[in-house]
């Protein structure tokens, strides 16, 4: 591995490097393993701010308003809603598809955040989603 910066003292310094790597593991943090646990027992699990009472989906450690750490977790019982989502005609090589495939975005009422997932069904904006798989990527089916 090689090091090169560029720069002048109190000015910002470029770091080029090649770093050959075989593996890398990404660590969800203690606020994600809650949120991964849940969809394990098919629950949507976020965090609620002591000091404002905001709810984040997914679970998060800090409130992004209050810069408080959060630590109680709750159990997210609302139905969500399709509050984004793009339509998939074509695979990664151009090929069209037999079906088109939908991603959303789902936000759950009175919470900040949302969670991407494939939506099957009559996918429109503001429409209410039942969750049909917590397995990950989730899955939700649009009436």
């Amino acid at each position: 591995m090689s090091w090169d910066k560029t720069g002048k003292d109190g000015s910002l310094l470029k770091w080029y490097d090649v770093m050959e790597a075989e593996k890398y593991e990404y660590t969800v943090g203690p606020a994600g393993e809650q949120f991964f646990n849940g969809l394990k027992q098919n629950k949507i699990i976020g965090s609620k701010c002591s000091k404002c009472g905001k709810i984040y989906i997914p679970a998060r450690l800090y409130c992004e308003d209050c810069f408080v750490k959060i630590n109680e977790y709750v159990e997210i019982k609302d139905e969500p809603y399709i509050d984004s989502f793009t339509t998939i005609y074509a695979d990664d090589e151009g090929n069209k598809l037999s079906t088109p495939v939908y991603i959303a975005l789902i936000r759950f009422p009175n919470t900040k955040g949302g969670i991407l997932c494939y939506a099957e069904g009559n996918v429109r904006l503001g429409a209410k989603a039942k969750i049909v798989s917590f397995e990950w990527p989730i899955r939700v089916r649009v009436e």
